[in-house]
């Protein structure tokens, strides 16, 4: 065990470090819920400060085993749990907006709606996407953030990824290529 791994699980009783936890010293939990991470979660600041914030005693964040974690914001104002060998880079999850949603916010006293976010086993949130409440990232999935200007994605905003499968056919550099000049429809 590290000193600041040693020193993190001093600071911070409350939240359960599992077995193979790193981290850095400075790694931020803040707020009255629970953190919770799995076994050999890796923790960096490499591409920023990695940040874990609370809002009310019953809120809680779940972190997976083998999870790695760069940079990334979880706030939870009710729950976030990270699936295990997921991978946040620098990204924000949030899983409330502290106002209503809709010409409602504009009314003092409207209820704040809270949703929990579920990011699935295997799952790679980065490129500073935020992931807002009530969404769940599927099994293998990829969150980043390119998108043509103006679109707005709402739900599930993310692009699945399958596993590239080898493909026997020599042929098949000339027809991306013509694909590419062509359309997608092979001859």
């Amino acid at each position: 065990m590290s000193l600041s791994t040693l020193y993190l699980r001093l600071r911070y009783p409350r939240h359960t470090f599992g077995p193979g936890f790193a981290g850095p010293w400075r790694l931020r939990i803040r707020g009255r819920g629970r953190v919770t991470f799995g076994h050999d979660v890796l923790v960096r600041d490499a591409s920023g400060r990695t940040a874990l914030l609370t809002f009310g005693r019953d809120a809680r964040i779940d972190i997976g085993d083998r999870v790695e974690i760069d940079g990334a914001g979880l706030m939870s104002a009710s729950a976030i749990v990270v699936g295990d060998d997921a991978i946040l880079g620098p990204c924000l999850l949030v899983d409330t907006d502290f106002h209503a949603v809709g010409r409602e916010r504009r009314r003092d006293g409207e209820p704040v709606t809270r949703r929990p976010i579920r990011i699935g086993r295997n799952a790679w949130i980065q490129g500073k996407s935020t992931v807002l409440k009530g969404v769940s990232v599927g099994e293998g999935a990829v969150v980043r953030k390119d998108h043509d200007q103006g679109v707005f994605d709402q739900g599930l905003a993310v692009l699945t990824v399958v596993p590239a499968q080898s493909d026997p056919d020599p042929r098949r550099e000339q027809r991306d290529q013509w694909c590419d000049i062509h359309g997608d429809w092979w001859p």
